[in-house]
Order: structure tokens, then sequence, then C-alpha cells
């Protein structure tokens, strides 16, 4: 295993302040269930539109958990952000 591939794994420990400055379309990461993502490049293709800017910056998972369609693929949605936009834990 690449030692890029174990960090990824392990994740590191990102804090509240650091999520906080990632807070726009153009930088956008959230947290969802403690895991931080980096969802910049996939806010131009968020199937609800720009709803997803709403959490940029801060904690998704509630709004994340909120949606219907999210009560059948969540998992799934959760293991596609793992291995595309996973950027570590959140240290609360």
């Amino acid at each position: 295993m690449a030692t890029d591939e174990k960090s990824r794994e392990e994740g590191r420990l990102i804090s509240k302040e650091e999520v906080a400055r990632h807070n726009k379309k153009e930088d956008a990461w959230i947290i969802i269930d403690g895991k931080v993502y980096d969802m910049t490049n996939y806010v131009s293709k968020h199937p609800g539109g720009n709803a997803i800017l709403r959490n940029v910056g801060g904690d998704a998972t509630s709004g994340f958990h909120s949606q219907p369609a999210h009560f059948t693929v969540g998992n799934y949605i959760k293991d596609k952000l793992k291995n595309t936009h996973y950027v570590g834990e959140f240290k609360s």
C-alpha cells in the first residue's frame, strides 16, 4: 500500500477552523458523520443544485440525512465519497 493510500485510510484530523476556511463554491469542504470531504469538483454536478452550498465550510450531516433520496442510497453515497472526496476525520 502506498503512503498516500495509507494516510488517506487512516485520515488526518481536521479542525472546525480548517473546515470553515473552505466555505465557497470554488473551495467547498463539508463534514458528514465526522468525516471531512472536499466537494469542490462535485458542486456543479450535485443533483440538488446549489443546495450543497448551504453547508460548505461546516457540518452537513443533518442536511445529508434529511434528504429522502439518501434514505435508500446514503451508504452508497458515503462509500463513494470516501473513495473520491475524503480529506480526513473531523476533530471536534
